[in-house]
């Protein structure tokens, strides 16, 4: 089951800026490409407008642009200052590896270079006095190297180097493994006692091995590595780097997930991480705004949000922006914006009945709204870096794979849409065990949704992403907007067709409505453009024009019907103005 609705509409109204006559009066050929706007804190200064970054790969879009940012974190290794501040660059993909970054921390080669010198230290005042006075108490007379002693080793000694064969040649070694209760049972000839031997010395061997193969005990990290891992993490936990860090791997998923030569335009936005409602509504709104500045099929909003409160104007905003720009934005959800960690609410059979709690009015005051037909939201983050000594995992959240399934479907379908109930394998990720109903699942996702967590969350609009058991598969059992629709569940395939249908109307009509035009050029003007564009889809969709008189207005009529793929059959329809007068 899909979860989509019926189509139950076309575009109700449609309006076009005028083009000029001439050479612009005809439409592109081929059909205008996909349009996709990336936007979120990507590390790099305020830009005036978007990056086309287009057939680059996150090599090349690092090198061209070589962000760089500073991070400031509390200060767990002295007591002065009370924030250690960093600054960080990623000029290369080595950049992006948790790891690299960890060891790469200042304080981090501070101590590394002090490693042979713990009081060298001091010279940084109090900036390390909690690492220094840890270092200069575990100087201790135990610890110091052992003096060299004249009295004769013990017979536990004496055993312990016969055992070792270090006295014996290897044959009397072989001898010596077998086990022999008494003379009498000592093989008598040479070709029996070497046997007795060889099987004694394999049985040895094997025992040693499968010793081997048991798994060791986990190091102990000593105080002050323990400490240095804490700080690490601290850095790591800071918003800023955790979601400039989150979203250079999601991107970097994306473009290696998407095939080449496919109809598709990639653009970069920089959105900082901790934008207001208002902020951003200056940077994305507007005549001069960021959406209004290309025709957009589809936005990622790759920042991750919660629901509650400001975090509410903040999703009302976006989804405002995506309404004014007729496109559709995919947004990601904190892990826990319900109010409860993600691994419980992954458990819950009726999630959906968390945002009845006070707090999320905002939320529910914009699912009412037109604007939440143009926006999704998504739950649930696809595991790509396990976490490790001094850093933690990374993820890409469930927006970046829903935008990856959606784009794969471009070589096959004039509309792509989000494939619901179809596992699709991300060869990146990696798998790791976590709980689901009191038993261990290995997944890709990070937390392991239950059966009833997807269709509960999609009575509120949200679609959650889902691991497959020990594979590197991923999928969404829903695909719906914020817009309550059928069954509490509006239909994300539905619109990201409307967008596409805008995007190459605008394309299309852009240069043939031009100001001063008859009714009869404009309509023959209209139908001509479309017929091309048409023409360029393959007859994918089909378009129908007629001067039609509406409540004593004088307007052309156009109709859009898809001849093909998923949507085959769907008609929507719009007018336009017949002339200026």
């Amino acid at each position: 089951m899909s979860g989509q609705d019926d189509v139950t509409g076309g575009i109700a109204s449609f309006s076009i800026g005028l083009g000029n006559a001439g050479t612009q009066a005809r439409p592109v050929s081929p059909a205008p490409p996909i349009r996709v706007l990336m936007a979120g804190d990507f590390g790099l200064p305020a830009q005036a407008g978007a990056l086309n970054v287009t057939g680059l790969d996150v090599a090349e879009i690092l090198e061209a642009n070589a962000p760089a940012f500073s991070v400031s974190a509390g200060n767990l290794l002295g007591s002065h200052p009370s924030d250690l501040e960093e600054r960080l660059a990623f000029a290369a993909l080595k950049d992006l590896r948790p790891a690299r970054i960890a060891s790469r921390f200042q304080f981090a080669r501070d101590l590394e270079t002090a490693a042979g010198d713990p009081d060298s230290l001091a010279s940084h005042g109090q900036r390390y006095d909690k690492v220094l006075e840890m270092l200069r108490a575990t100087r201790s007379p135990e610890q110091a190297p052992p003096v060299a002693s004249s009295a004769a080793p013990s017979d536990r000694d004496a055993a312990s180097a016969d055992s070792a064969g270090t006295d014996k040649d290897g044959l009397d070694a072989l001898f010596s493994m077998i086990e022999t209760p008494g003379k009498t049972s000592r093989p008598s000839d040479s070709g029996s006692l070497a046997k007795a031997a060889v099987e004694a010395f394999v049985q040895q061997t094997m025992r040693e091995e499968r010793q081997g193969e048991a798994k060791p005990a986990p190091a102990v990290a000593s105080p002050v590595t323990a400490l240095q891992e804490a700080q690490a993490r601290r850095f790591f936990d800071q918003g800023k780097l955790r979601t400039v860090l989150q979203n250079w791997h999601g991107l970097k998923l994306l473009l290696s997930e998407i095939r080449l030569g496919l109809p598709l335009e990639m653009h970069l936005l920089q959105l900082d991480h901790d934008l207001t409602g208002p902020d951003l509504a200056d940077v994305l709104g507007g005549p001069d705004g960021a959406l209004q500045a290309d025709l957009y099929d589809v936005v990622l909003f790759a920042n991750l949000t919660g629901l509650a409160a400001a975090d509410a104007d903040l999703v009302k905003t976006l989804a405002r922006e995506c309404e004014d720009a007729d496109t559709v934005g995919l947004l990601g959800l904190e892990a826990g914006f319900s109010g409860v960690p993600g691994a419980e609410l992954a458990s819950l059979e009726a999630a959906h009945q968390l945002l009845d709690q006070p707090g999320y009015e905002g939320f529910k005051g914009l699912r009412d709204s037109d604007a939440a037909s143009h926006l999704a939201l998504f739950w649930n983050e696809a595991r790509l870096v396990s976490e490790g000594p001094g850093h933690p995992a990374v993820f890409a959240q469930g927006a970046w794979i829903a935008l990856a399934q959606i784009l794969g479907q471009l070589g096959s379908e004039v509309f792509p849409r989000l494939p619901v109930g179809v596992p699709v394998d991300f060869d990146a990720l990696e798998v790791a065990e976590g709980e689901a109903k009191g038993r261990a699942v290995a997944t890709a996702a990070r937390y392991v949704a239950g059966p009833g967590t997807a269709p509960s969350l999609a009575q509120c609009g949200i679609n959650v992403l889902e691991g497959v058991a020990n594979r590197t598969d991923l999928l969404f059992r829903r695909g719906v907007t914020v817009k309550p629709g059928k069954e509490g569940r509006g239909s994300l395939d539905q619109a990201l067709l409307v967008s596409r249908l805008f995007s190459l109307f605008q394309e299309a009509l852009g240069g043939a409505v031009t100001g001063a035009q008859t009714a009869q050029d404009r309509e023959t003007a209209v139908r001509r453009n479309l017929d091309d564009l048409s023409t360029a889809l393959a007859g994918q969709v089909v378009f129908e024009v007629a001067r039609q008189s509406v409540e004593d207005q004088d307007l052309i009529g156009v109709s859009a019907t898809v001849r093909e793929g998923w949507a085959t059959g769907q008609q929507h329809s719009f007018y336009l103005p017949a002339s200026d007068s």
